[in-house]
């Protein structure tokens, strides 16, 4: 399954000036996911033939992933150890690099692997990382939107529609506008980190503007998502979403208002 040209030659232009390979600052990392989330977002859709007609999906949440050599371990914030008496520097996002999984592979593929499906930055040896597909709107012939929520249900309901569509066909990420022209855009941290110590304490100095947003690029929010309500995450059977990305300790920051 590919990309189309156009996503990977955005990508390609805006690497030109920012490229990842040499970021070694958390806002750095955020400025270019901010980029690359407002298009996905806006301007591509999944289906499974030539034409955008038929079954389609919508990128609804998305984490994003990097490992490069220059921000092996990235601080945050220094803090004072009280039992040692001395300051030491909080390592909170590790998993910048630990959590990613390896991959050699160009811009724009898709990587199937134990926690979903990443659409792929161009990965090598030493540098690589994904976009992981959280959640999907599903929409068939125009008809009404369904969530589907989760990275593994994700996965296996594109896998499913694959059979469906009949032999030889691949799902395949073409350039579409939105179905819904009014959305939001906020990022949050990523799922599985809203219980670390580290971030507990963090997030107890974050500044905040009068909506409540986080209003600083220092704080790691790498996932992103439609904002839908935070009742509004559950499946056409009404099944819930235990991993809702608006109930991640209150953290939210404003992406993108169209």
């Amino acid at each position: 399954m590919e990309v189309n040209n156009n996503f990977k030659k955005f990508l390609a232009d805006i690497a030109d000036k920012e490229n990842p390979n040499d970021f070694t600052k958390i806002s750095q990392f955020q400025i270019f996911f901010d980029k690359v989330a407002k298009y996905l977002f806006g301007n591509v859709a999944i289906v499974f033939g030539p034409e955008p007609d038929g079954t389609k999906y919508y990128l609804t949440e998305i984490e994003f992933y990097y490992k490069n050599e220059k921000a092996k371990e990235i601080v945050i914030k220094k803090y004072k150890d009280k039992e040692k008496e001395k300051e030491k520097e909080k390592i909170v996002e590790s998993s910048f690099y630990s959590c990613t999984y390896k991959r050699n592979r160009e811009a724009g593929l898709l990587f199937w692997h134990y926690s979903g499906i990443d659409i792929c930055f161009d990965s090598t040896e030493n540098n690589y990382g994904g976009i992981l597909i959280r959640s999907l709107i599903k929409m068939v012939n125009g008809g009404q939107p369904e969530l589907i929520p989760g990275p593994l249900r994700c996965a296996n309901e594109l896998m499913n529609q694959s059979v469906l569509e009949g032999k030889d066909s691949i799902p395949h990420i073409i350039e579409l506008e939105r179905y819904d022209k009014d959305y939001t855009i906020l990022s949050t941290i990523r799922q599985g980190l809203e219980t670390s110590e580290k971030y507990e304490e963090l997030r107890k100095e974050i500044k905040k503007d009068k909506n409540g947003h986080v209003i600083s690029d220092d704080f790691p929010l790498f996932c992103y998502y439609i904002q839908r309500g935070t009742d509004n995450w559950k499946t056409n059977n009404g099944a819930k979403y235990d991993a809702n990305p608006e109930k991640r300790m209150g953290i939210t920051r404003e992406v993108h208002k169209k």
